[in-house]
């Protein structure tokens, strides 16, 4: 996943960077850099795909 792809999965969840950064459970200033990487850690690629499946279960 590339930071363009997590800014996409953002706005499609209709969050700002704040709201995100607090679902993943990274600080703003994280958060902020990983929209900026050309990738980012497996880790917050695979936190985006649970909290995608958590949201529409809700």
């Amino acid at each position: 996943m590339t930071g363009f792809e997590l800014k996409l999965w953002r706005r499609g969840m209709n969050w700002d960077q704040e709201r995100a950064a607090e679902e993943l459970g990274v600080s703003v200033r994280s958060y902020k850099r990983y929209e900026k990487a050309q990738s980012i850690a497996k880790l917050i690629e695979l936190s985006t795909f649970a909290l995608s499946i958590k949201m529409t279960k809700e």
